[in-house]
Formats: C-alpha cells, sequence, structure tokens
C-alpha cells in the first residue's frame, strides 16, 4: 500500500439514483456515499468509467482496479473480490402495473414473464430459488424493463426498492407501482476489495465506520425524494374520494338531464315558424322559453368546466398520491432497520402533512370553483385566475404547455365563479389549439393592466391564430373547429355572454403575429 500513489475504482452505470453521470460528474447515492468514504481514505481514488458491470467486474479480475462497486455482502457471486463493511441495504422488489390485485403468496408469480437487469447475477439467482417456474426476460437498462411493463408485455420488473421508487416516482407515477418486496429482510452492498489486497480492506472498513448511518440514510432519502414517517390516512382518502365520486354522478346526471333540454330547444325553435297569427305574443311566450333555456346552456357549461376541474384534481393529486404510495412501501425497511427515532418523525410529519395540505388546498379551491355567485361582490382578477391556472397546471405541463402570468390586479364587481368559468373555457380552447397544431414550444400568457376606469385582461396562445375566414363566427352559438373532438361549440358563446351580459364588459378575439389574442375589458372599482 506505501508504494500505491492511488486507488482505482468502478462502479456499475446503472443509472439513478445509485450511480450515474451529470456534466462529466458522478452522481447518484453511491457516488454521494463514497465521497463521504474518500475524506478518510488517505490515498487518491480514480474513477475508471465503464459501460456495464461486466467490465467492471472484469477489469477487477484482471488487477486493474483495486475497487469495484457495490457488490452484495452474501452470497458473493464475485470470489475474487472480499466485501467490505456494509455501506448500504436494500429490498428487492416487484414493480407492476398500478391496477395489478396485490397477491397474498409468491408462488402465485409461477408462469409469470418477468424482467430482470442483465448483470446482476445475485438479484436474479435470488429471485429465482424462490419462485423457479418464472419465465426470465433479461433486458439492457431499468427503464426497458418497467417499459415492458406499462405496455404489457410482462407481468413484473425485479430490482432494488430504491431504483424502483426513483423511476416509478419521475417517470411512471400514473402507470406502475412497487408491488411486494421479495426479500425479507434487506440485502446488504459493500465495497468489493482484491483479496491480494488486505490492507486497503482495512483502510476502506475504518473509513466505513467512521461515517455516521445518519448521513448515509440521509443521501439515500434525498434522492428517492420524500421520506416516510407517518402512516398514511386512507381513511381521508377514501372520503376524499366518495366526495369526488357524488361529485362525477352529479355532474352526469344534469348533464343528461340538459342534453334532454337541449333537444327540447331545438323542438321549439322549429315550432315558431309554424306561428303567424298572434305574432307578438307568441314571441313574447317563446323569448321567455328562449332565456330559459339560455339559462340552462349557461349551467351546462359550468358543469362541463367543473368536468374539466376534476379533471385538472386528478393530474394534481395522481403524483403526490404515487408519493405516499411509494413512502408506504418503504416504511417497513425504515422500521426493521431501526430508523425510527424522534428526530425522523419530526421529519416526516413535517414532508408527509405537506403533501396532504396540498392535496387539500386542491380540494378548497375546487370548492371555491363550484360555489354558485347568488349575488355580486368584489374580487380580485388575478386571485380568481391563478385558482383557475394552478388547478390546470399539471395538465398543461404534462403536455409542455408553459403558462406565465404578469401585470397589475385589478378588483371588479361580478359573479366570481361565472369569471372562472370563462377562464376555463379560454384556457382549455388554448390548449386544444397548440396540442393540435403540434406546438413545438407552447406559451399560454396571460397579462393584467388597467388604467383609470377599465381593467384590461388578454390570454394569448401561440398556436398560429385562428383562420380569418371563420373568426368572426367563433363566438355564434354551436359553431365550433372541434366537431370530432367533441367540441359543443358553446364555450365562446357563453363566454361573451357572461363578460358582456352579466358583467357588462366586453369579450374579443384577434390575430397577432402568428397568436390568437382574447381582450377581456372590464369596468374596475375604486381602490382596485
Amino acid at each position: 500500500m506505501k508504494e500505491k500513489k492511488e486507488i482505482t475504482l468502478c462502479f456499475s452505470p446503472k443509472g439513478l439514483p445509485l450511480f450515474g453521470y451529470k456534466d462529466g460528474e458522478n452522481i447518484g447515492i453511491l457516488a454521494e456515499i463514497m465521497h463521504l468514504l474518500e475524506k478518510n481514505i488517505p490515498i487518491p481514488i480514480r474513477y475508471i468509467p465503464v459501460p456495464n458491470w461486466e467490465t467492471c467486474v472484469e477489469l477487477s479480475r484482471k488487477k486493474e482496479v483495486d475497487i469495484s462497486g457495490i457488490i452484495v455482502t452474501s452470497p458473493n457471486e464475485h470470489t475474487h473480490l472480499i466485501p467490505s463493511k456494509k455501506v448500504i441495504s436494500a429490498y428487492i422488489g416487484i414493480a407492476t402495473k398500478i391496477n395489478e390485485p396485490l397477491f397474498n403468496d409468491m408462488t402465485e408469480l409461477k408462469n409469470q414473464k418477468i424482467a430482470f437487469l442483465k448483470g446482476q447475477k445475485s438479484i436474479n439467482k435470488y429471485v429465482q430459488h424462490l419462485i423457479p417456474e418464472l419465465t426470465v426476460i433479461m433486458v439492457d437498462s431499468v427503464q426497458d424493463g418497467l417499459e415492458l411493463v406499462a405496455k404489457g408485455k410482462v407481468y413484473g420488473y425485479v430490482d432494488e426498492t430504491y431504483t424502483l421508487a426513483y423511476y416509478i416516482l419521475n417517470l411512471y407515477s400514473n402507470e406502475l407501482k412497487v408491488m411486494e418486496k421479495i426479500n425479507k429482510t434487506p440485502i446488504s452492498g459493500s465495497v468489493g476489495v482484491l483479496k491480494d489486497e488486505p490492507h486497503l480492506l482495512s483502510i476502506i472498513n475504518k473509513s466505513i465506520e467512521s461515517v455516521d448511518e445518519q448521513m448515509i440514510r440521509d443521501i439515500v432519502h434525498n434522492w428517492i425524494a420524500v421520506r416516510v414517517e407517518k402512516g398514511f390516512d386512507y381513511t381521508l382518502l377514501a372520503q376524499v374520494s366518495s366526495f369526488l365520486l357524488v361529485i362525477v354522478l352529479v355532474s352526469l346526471y344534469w348533464i343528461r338531464r340538459l342534453l334532454q333540454e337541449v333537444k327540447k330547444r331545438t323542438r321549439v325553435e322549429d315550432k315558431l315558424k309554424k306561428f303567424n297569427e298572434n305574432l307578438e305574443k307568441e314571441i313574447s311566450s317563446k323569448v321567455e322559453e328562449i332565456h330559459y333555456k339560455d339559462a340552462m346552456l349557461l349551467e351546462k357549461t359550468k358543469l362541463a368546466a367543473m368536468g374539466e376541474m376534476i379533471g385538472s384534481i386528478a393530474h394534481q393529486w395522481r403524483r403526490p398520491l404515487s408519493t405516499l404510495h411509494i413512502n408506504v412501501e418503504m416504511l417497513e425497511e425504515d422500521y426493521k432497520e431501526n430508523k425510527i427515532d424522534h428526530e425522523f418523525l419530526e421529519k416526516f410529519i413535517k414532508k408527509n402533512s405537506e403533501i396532504i395540505l396540498y392535496m387539500s388546498h386542491t380540494i378548497d379551491d375546487f370548492q371555491n370553483f363550484y360555489k354558485i355567485d347568488k349575488e355580486k361582490r368584489l374580487f380580485d382578477v388575478m386571485e380568481k385566475i391563478k385558482a383557475v391556472s394552478d388547478l390546470k397546471l399539471n395538465q398543461l405541463e404534462e403536455n409542455g404547455i408553459q403558462i406565465t402570468k404578469e401585470g397589475e390586479s385589478f378588483n371588479v364587481l361580478g359573479y366570481p365563479s361565472e369569471f372562472q368559468q370563462v377562464i376555463v373555457s379560454l384556457l382549455s380552447n388554448a390548449k386544444d389549439a397548440l396540442l393540435e397544431n403540434n406546438i413545438k414550444k407552447p406559451i399560454i400568457q396571460i397579462k393584467l393592466s388597467a388604467d383609470a376606469q377599465k381593467g384590461y385582461i388578454q390570454i394569448s396562445d401561440n398556436a398560429g391564430g385562428i383562420d380569418d375566414r371563420i373568426i368572426d363566427k367563433v363566438f355564434e352559438p354551436y359553431f365550433t373547429t372541434k366537431e370530432q373532438n367533441g367540441g359543443t361549440g358553446l364555450g365562446l358563446y357563453i363566454s361573451k355572454m357572461i363578460i358582456e351580459n352579466n358583467m357588462k364588459g366586453t369579450l374579443s378575439l384577434s390575430n397577432k403575429d402568428a397568436c390568437s389574442v382574447i381582450l377581456i375589458t372590464l369596468d374596475k372599482e375604486n381602490g382596485g
């Protein structure tokens, strides 16, 4: 060892969260743990990049590297390497589709197609020993394995739970879940040191002993996003889910009723053409009916907007629910390893309470949106726009759409929920146009401005603008460019009616620099 000027090391480039590269730097759980160990090793360590784990093992067999990491402590499949003291431990898990039912016994997996990562001999051997009748599919990367699961080509993908949790949270939170931990006790991972380097092994072990285990746990859980420090309250989830189900059923009922009313309106309009006598009386009667039908149409678009909000809530909740699910899967591991102490619980309560509070705020926003306004009241325009855009943010981000809001807000007197209904309709139209035209960098811009008497709301998108041949028709009832996608042709018509009839403002549409621009003008209240 005295003659050594450096220690050479290679890691399996399996990918994050364990080990990967970014801008030429080593990153991941193992890279950060190794950085802690290096502080107590007197000889510099040089990393040898390798394309795969097999290459790393082969280099150590040829004695071209001194250390290989990370190997399973027991059973050690690499006889030319001696495992150090435990550096990290993990469970073996199986990822399946999110809708797969739970199984009670591992033997239920007999004859199922299960994907494994090439080179992970210890994991492969361990699982096949437990379930010898598996159909094994070998894959080149973690993402390849999970992609096969998502497409239904294999039942599950097996790997350690840190990697499964990381990939599912970041790429497959709406599709996959960690079904079960296969091993009852965690597998320990160690640094593999060449057999003929006992002194180096001793140095490595002393360095491992000098590192606080809490520091390693913090590194692991920082990479897995959110720690579990308290059981999830499924009662709350059940109550909220029941509430949403009731709202959906009520919505479906009223939509059906409204469709029946629309059909009746069509029959009434046909009947109007046949009346020649008592014209004044007949027109007065029919105008009343039309006003009633317009009110019903307004309510229909309100329900459609509420459907948009329910969809937005579903998008907003998928990621935190997936995070909480992964946390529950990892809680047992922390308990068995005696990692749960008072500090652990304090962090847990804080982080998971933030998730539940976020979900609760989403429901509050939805309730405020659905609240019926019986009287006009003063409200802040930007505040209501922000509430709607926040609910739709996940839907927009999932489609790569950026939304910006700028300018100074102002107050108006009107019906806040009807105003938000207009914003929902305009944002939905902009989103649909951006997706339909396959815009590379889609963006929706909301700009507020005001003068002494008026407030102005400008909503624009870069979807290419509106065809000049139809721009004068877009505010007509039942005129739509989205018939194949289920457009009703009522969104802009009702939006204009709300702004101009109910709020005494104006709503107009124009094209500017390949962008469609909606301009809403409202009377500003004193002090707004």
